[in-house]
């Protein structure tokens, strides 16, 4: 139970600050001006931190490893479609999960939204058309409370999507910290099984381009994390009034700091 409380506590604190706060949410809390502008800039480069230089995340290293649903592998099969991985994430199981390692040295928080930017990601290739649907370096805002969701800008045929960034999926917190089995693990810390649903928005995408029938809130993967290690930047202090991602990682950050 110690695991769940202390972020439990965390999350009403910050609810509690805002609400009594009777203020509009920040600059860039709604919609993301800043780190979509950065996402487009990465969509040239590649990655989140440049070679050399330290990310701000909320540990050293760690794992994820997310296991794909029966109806993502059973709708990509129907489709006529093989899924594979772009480093530094790779495929294992007989391409049934992924592992993608985590950290400074990968990751890096956008700060003021509390957008995280991820490196890597996936590209599904349909065999009939020779058509190649890649998603890489995505991004993730945790949230305190609400939905948690990631982000990204497909690319089709290296055309990238003409309407920019779409939100992929759908996930929550505090389910990671009731069902999702938050405990030390893997040699660090962090829940077991995180659900993850797919966005209506990108079930649509996805039809439309590879002829799937996808749909919002299909189960897309489970995702175990496990965090290791103190992170060299501290997340730092950002007031009263934070964005709903920075809310979201303090109330992780609180949860794992004394397990680092």
């Amino acid at each position: 139970m110690r695991y769940i409380l202390a972020p439990f506590a965390v999350a009403a604190g910050v609810c509690a600050a805002v609400l009594m706060s009777g203020q509009p949410a920040p600059a860039g809390a709604a919609a993301h001006p800043v780190p979509q502008v950065r996402a487009q800039e990465h969509a040239a480069t590649k990655g989140c931190v440049q070679p050399g230089e330290t990310g701000l995340y909320l540990s050293k290293e760690g794992t994820a490893k997310v296991t794909f649903s029966q109806p993502l592998l059973d709708g990509l099969r129907k489709a006529g479609a093989t899924i594979d991985a772009i480093d530094p994430i790779r495929l294992v199981d007989n391409g049934t999960a992924a592992v993608m390692p985590i950290g400074e040295k990968y990751d890096n928080i956008e700060l003021p939204s509390g957008r995280v930017c991820y490196p890597g990601g996936f590209s599904i290739v349909q065999a009939a058309t020779g058509k190649v649907y890649e998603i890489e370096d995505f991004w993730i805002q945790f949230a305190a409370f609400g939905d948690s969701k990631f982000f990204a800008t497909p690319e089709v045929d290296g055309v990238p999507r003409a309407a920019g960034e779409l939100t992929m999926l759908n996930f929550s917190v505090p389910q990671a910290f009731t069902t999702g089995e938050f405990v030390p693990h893997n040699g660090g810390i962090g829940p077991k099984r995180v659900s993850m649903d797919m966005d209506g928005e990108w079930a649509r995408h996805l039809n439309s381009e590879l002829g799937t029938d996808f749909w919002a809130g299909m189960h897309l993967f489970d995702t175990d994390i496990a965090w290791k290690g103190v992170p060299t930047k501290a997340l730092p202090n950002v007031g009263l009034f934070p964005s709903p991602g920075v809310a979201g990682l303090k109330v992780i950050a609180d949860a794992i700091r004394p397990h680092l």
